[in-house]
């Protein structure tokens, strides 16, 4: 039986809040083990704690000025348009790209931000950024197929889990984590690689739409339950390690309670520096043309969409912003998180504020008004407000915004629909497949790392940066870690044998990932993040 060297495990948004109370409560026992024989910590995430930025820069050990991946979109050469990114927006080699450089073998799964898989020297299943086709979604390209033949249809966790009326159905969760499972469990027994990433996302999507049920109820909760889905799943993983494996189990970032969503584009209207347009919103028409079309019974779908493709892509083509007046805007938002950016005389098509003084006065102003910003029962709701270059550098700075607004605890989010005009800063970020539901729990900065297996220094404690992954990893499967690399090892994380006995080495040479031409993600994959809130 192939055994890796090093089991990295993604358990996309899980949080010691809901951890430790349940291995406690011996509710997680493979959890439980790993802890009782390792080193554990917090593993601090990126500003914004958000899912492509969080992972990119976890297996690139870069920045995101680096690294290029900021949100789930990003602005078109407009300056105003939203494109989907996927993995190949990165503009950074990821770890699994400078070991399979090295000759060593890696299989990874569901990564997020993964597509088109990317060629390695082993096997890779794209994640969340995929589609459920064949198109780019493993490699070896023809992968795709064995999977089906063998496992029928993919089961991936790439939505919330939730029925046909809208209700949360944690039995689709234990469905895909057994099929990923067994589908890991035949690829290492082929492939055998050093190496074996596996993500699972199903924690990130139960805490949007129940992390109430968890302060309600704790262990009864359908939070709780998830998570003892994910660790059995975690026990399965297990039975491919042995005493010489090491087991690394991160996410990206945590969760907690969500107190309400800002639309800061109606508070930067309320404040004078966005204008609205007059008349209509041809973003409002797609929207209800995709709400009319999800009401279709499936099979009449599928005739549509077979019959009459025009009208789908129509419905795409409309959806670029049209509420706003840009030739009397300063400032708007966009995403979900906060993110702030001005309108720049020759950087945005219609830009009227001019770079130089004017643009940082008014950066100051803004900063000054937003940490006064109040949430409706006069409570201030704003931590900061970053300069993307008091965070970021990198050539790739300029896809970041101007502001990055960290709301108090993450507690709120920083909605900008460029596509609808709200009235009030009070908004809601809806599930647009269904309705009824709303996001009820949010991010945390604070994630998870977690090491067991002979490197680990039994009953340490640490605080790690997410950036810090990437070298970590390295060092544990006996590789250099390069001198570009923004993270750090986690040595206190180490045994302190291997450390005397395997110093950590630099590489000499920069790694030079082949240039990959960014490919416009599949139209479905748009739909479904629409349909998670994500991208509006």
């Amino acid at each position: 039986m192939p055994i890796p060297k090093l089991l990295a495990v993604g358990l996309d948004a899980a949080t010691f809040d809901v951890i430790d109370p349940l291995v406690e409560a011996g509710d997680l026992p493979n959890l439980a083990s790993l802890l009782s024989r390792g080193a554990r910590g917090t593993l601090r995430s990126t500003t914004h704690p958000l899912t492509p930025l969080a992972w990119t820069t976890m297996v690139t050990g870069v920045n995101a000025g680096h690294h290029g991946i900021w949100d789930f979109a990003e602005r078109d050469e407009s300056g105003y348009g939203l494109r989907l990114v996927n993995g190949s927006h990165s503009r950074a080699p990821a770890i699994w790209s400078r070991l399979s450089a090295a000759d060593r073998r890696v299989g990874i799964v569901n990564v997020p931000f993964t597509w088109p898989a990317p060629d390695v020297n082993g096997f890779a299943v794209a994640g969340l950024d995929a589609a459920a086709r064949e198109d780019g979604m493993t490699s070896p390209r023809g992968l795709i197929r064995e999977l089906q033949d063998r496992f029928g249809r993919l089961l991936l966790d790439h939505s919330f889990p939730v029925d046909d009326q809208g209700r949360l159905d944690l039995e689709l969760v234990r469905r895909a984590c057994e099929q990923k499972v067994a589908i890991v469990d035949w690829l290492t027994e082929r492939y055998s690689p050093e190496l074996l990433f596996v993500v699972f996302m199903a924690a990130d999507h139960v805490h949007h739409l129940a992390w109430p049920d968890w302060e309600a109820r704790g262990r009864d909760s359908s939070v709780a339950e998830a998570y003892r889905i994910l660790d059995a799943s975690l026990g399965e993983l297990l039975k491919r390690t042995d005493d010489e494996t090491n087991v690394l189990v991160v996410s990206d970032h945590g969760g907690g309670s969500l107190k309400g969503v800002v639309n800061l584009n109606a508070w930067l209207a309320q404040e004078g520096y966005l204008s609205y347009a007059n008349g209509g919103t041809n973003g409002a028409s797609a929207h209800k043309l995709f709400e009319l079309r999800r009401k279709l019974p499936k099979e009449l779908r599928y005739s549509v969409k077979q019959r009459l493709p025009w009208l789908r892509e129509r419905a795409y083509r409309l959806q670029a912003p049209s509420v706003v007046d840009w030739e009397h805007t300063r400032a708007f938002a966009y995403g979900i998180f906060g993110n702030i950016v001005l309108n720049v005389a020759g950087r945005e098509r219609n830009g009227i504020v001019q770079p130089g003084e004017e643009y940082e006065r008014l950066r100051d102003e803004l900063t000054e008004r937003l940490l006064d910003l109040r949430w409706t029962d006069g409570e201030r709701i704003v931590a900061a407000v970053h300069r993307r270059e008091d965070l970021y550098s990198g050539p790739e700075l300029g896809r970041i915004p101007d502001l990055i607004v960290e709301f108090r605890d993450y507690a709120w989010l920083g909605k900008g629909n460029l596509t609808e005009r709200t009235p009030t800063i009070a908004d809601d970020i809806s599930i647009k497949a269904h309705p009824d539901q709303h996001y009820a729990g949010g991010h945390r900065p604070e994630g998870i790392f977690v090491l067991a297996g002979p490197a680990a220094r039994k009953g340490a404690e640490l605080q790690a940066g997410i950036a810090d992954v990437a070298p970590t990893m390295l060092y544990l499967l006996g590789e250099p870690v390069p001198a570009s690399f923004e993270g750090r090892l986690l040595a206190e994380a180490l045994d302190l044998r291997l450390l005397d006995e395997q110093p950590l080495e630099f590489a000499d040479e920069e790694f030079a990932a082949p240039a990959v031409e960014a490919l416009e993600s599949p139209r479905e994959v748009e739909e479904r993040l629409r349909s998670l809130g994500y991208f509006e």
